[in-house]
């Protein structure tokens, strides 16, 4: 059976109400706050890394910003998926990137400080 457009509504109308949305956020945040700092210096952390090994090449400083963005989506993904599936999209971000003129060598070395080997893409 189709829910009518007008149940649709009024129960997107309910789930948005501010005052429940006020409630659950006041609830959450101390775990909230404690799930970001973790991952911030998580992030602070693998940044530092991948400036280093970037660094250490030839690799014009204005680009240093998207070998931070592959590090990024590699840590984005190494705490969504495991396994092949990690695998295969670590390949996709790798191809992505050296077809925007990134070194596919560097690219390697970032993905290594998550445990993905991307040297077979």
């Amino acid at each position: 059976m189709v829910r009518p457009a007008v149940y649709r509504q009024k129960k997107y109308d309910g789930k948005i109400d501010a005052d429940v949305i006020r409630t659950r956020i006041n609830s959450l945040k101390p775990i909230m706050v404690e799930q970001a700092t973790n991952r911030f210096t998580d992030l602070e952390s693998i940044e530092s890394q991948i400036k280093s090994i970037v660094e250490g090449t030839n690799v014009a400083t204005i680009q240093i910003p998207f070998y931070l963005n592959v590090g990024r989506q590699l840590y984005k993904l190494s705490n969504k998926f495991s396994g092949q599936t990690l695998q295969n999209e670590a390949c996709l971000v790798k191809q992505k990137w050296v077809a925007r003129g990134l070194d596919a060598t560097l690219i390697d070395q970032i993905a290594d400080l998550f445990g993905i080997d991307t040297t077979g893409c």
